[in-house]
């Protein structure tokens, strides 16, 4: 589960730092943010994924 949310938080940190610099203190107040926004387009997209393309569920 730690691999998980070290995954979901490296690319956020990624973009964060091209936005604020490493000194500042908010960046991982940014990197959280952006991190948060990742994870709900990334659920959103899981929701819709099986009702936007049937083919790629298993069929019974």
């Amino acid at each position: 589960m730690l691999w998980l949310a070290r995954l979901l938080l490296f690319i956020p940190s990624l973009i964060a730092g091209l936005f604020v610099s490493r000194e500042d203190p908010r960046l991982w107040v940014v990197a959280l943010a952006i991190g948060l926004v990742f994870l709900a387009l990334s659920t959103v997209a899981g929701l819709y994924f099986p009702t936007l393309h049937p083919r790629a569920r298993k069929r019974r």
